[in-house]
């Protein structure tokens, strides 16, 4: 996003995002071929350089979206992710307030940033760089995220299949417009969105 919310997106498409291939083998008949998104599951974390030397960390609290993943076709993925702006969550409310205020994040405004993919290159089987369109304070602006998938696994719980996925990507607050508390609030903002894929059928 363009302002230090827009770091938020820390995503994880931050989704921003999931897309590589796993390294178990296809082969297998326990193996499902498609995926989704386990929103619940699903965290869009952040950090933000805060007074020079200092750091801001938090989260946003609201996401939703989707991720449609086929093992046999990694490329044709694509991702839909949205965060609730004002669902920031920086560990006190006078730095949520800060954070919310129309000079940067703009919540008020702009309840929401998305991210939509339209690209995905793989680098190798497990990681690819997904470029889509990132939606924030009403501006849209090309985004490439980086994807790496874990190996499947088997969710501790409910003892089905999972795939981890990790999408980082780097924002200037800047680009977007928003140059306000230059001392104060870091402009590159690091994004990261991080979760689970289940099966999709």
């Amino acid at each position: 996003m363009n302002t230090p919310a827009a770091s938020l997106v820390k995503i994880t498409l931050s989704t921003c995002l999931l897309i590589s291939l796993p390294v178990m083998s296809l082969a297998s008949t326990n193996t499902p071929q498609k995926w989704k998104m386990d929103v619940p599951k699903t965290n869009v974390d952040f950090k933000v350089a805060y007074l020079g030397n200092g750091t801001i960390e938090g989260q946003f609290n609201k996401v939703n979206g989707s991720i449609n993943y086929d093992m046999k076709n990694p490329t044709g993925t694509t991702i839909n992710f949205t965060v609730n702006t004002n669902s920031i969550d920086a560990g006190g409310n006078l730095r949520n307030a800060l954070l919310r205020r129309k000079e940067l994040l703009n919540t008020a405004q702009y309840p929401t940033m998305t991210f939509v993919s339209k690209k995905v290159k793989m680098i190798n089987p497990k990681e690819a760089n997904v470029t889509g369109n990132f939606t924030v304070l009403g501006q849209t602006k090309p985004l490439t995220v980086k994807v790496t998938l874990a190996n499947i696994g088997n969710d501790p719980v409910t003892l089905k299949p999972t795939l981890k996925f990790r999408a980082t990507g780097m924002i200037d607050r800047h680009t977007y417009g928003v140059t306000a508390f230059p001392n104060i609030v870091g402009n590159m903002i690091p994004l990261e969105i991080s979760g689970k894929l289940i099966a999709a059928n």
